[in-house]
């Protein structure tokens, strides 16, 4: 259920505490006085309710309400973890798998045991007895069917979680392969691309990309070829500035 009151806008570490405390037997001054002193109280009701303050009000319809709800999934989560605890207590002591046979043969002692001591006559007392058995019968073979159902269960689990480690064991060796045969086949790449540090590189991205392989880092090799490239390039000549004179003018004027 939704709630829109003034407790239930509060952030819910809030609210989870606040039902802590109730919990605990907290009495509701010393919550109303703690909630309204919290800033993020006091700014959820600046931007919601005007600022207007959690009342006694307030604090007594989310004990009916907002803090019942919580109660009650605690207890349900109770049960649940003592049925778990139960479940595991159970599974070392008995075996479940067995357990249905051993009831089906206890039940069919019981079914010769009350024909043995019956005379063949319309006996109230007998019929009783047999409508009893017959509906523990029925009840033992909807248990059978529940455990066969969790064992089948259980082993698709297992038989996927089996499969997975299969595949990544397989992908992990595919990938290991492929790594260790691009090494040859980027250096005979190379040759082909025409040799040299460009062909090379562009050997390394061809082989990385066939082989699904992490693409070597092309943007700082880029910027070491284009350094390379800018010292291979001739030194052009500067130019001189205005005001100044080249050495060639220079010795014209002197001559």
């Amino acid at each position: 259920m939704t709630r829109n009151g003034k407790i239930a806008r509060v952030p819910g570490t809030i609210r989870a505490e606040l039902n802590l405390r109730m919990e605990k037997g907290e009495e509701g001054e010393t919550l109303l006085a703690w909630l309204n002193g919290l800033p993020a109280v006091q700014e959820t009701l600046k931007a919601s309710f005007d600022g207007a303050p959690i009342s006694k009000q307030n604090l007594s319809e989310w004990r009916q309400g907002g803090f019942r709800e919580w109660q009650l999934r605690q207890e349900w989560l109770g049960q649940a973890r003592d049925l778990a605890e139960s479940a595991v207590e159970m599974e070392e002591e008995v075996d479940l798998a067995s357990l249905p046979g051993a009831l089906a043969g206890l039940l069919a002692v019981r079914y010769a045991a009350l024909l043995n001591g019956w005379d063949g006559e319309p006996d109230p007392k007998f019929e009783e007895k047999l409508r009893l058995l017959r509906g523990l019968n029925r009840d033992l073979a909807l248990l059978q069917r529940t455990l066969q159902r969790a064992s089948e269960q259980e082993r698709e689990i297992e038989q996927e979680s089996e499969e997975r480690e299969r595949r990544e064991f397989e992908e992990g060796k595919k990938r290991t392969l492929a790594l260790l045969w691009s090494v040859p086949e980027t250096e005979a790449l190379a040759g082909v691309l025409g040799g040299g540090e460009q062909g090379r590189k562009l050997a390394e991205m061809t082989t990385a990309v066939e082989n699904d392989l992490p693409l070597p880092k092309a943007k700082e090799e880029g910027k070491r070829m284009k350094e390379e490239g800018g010292r291979s390039e001739v030194q052009r000549p500067v130019k001189p500035s205005q005001g100044q004179s080249s050495q060639k003018e220079l010795d014209h004027k002197k001559g």
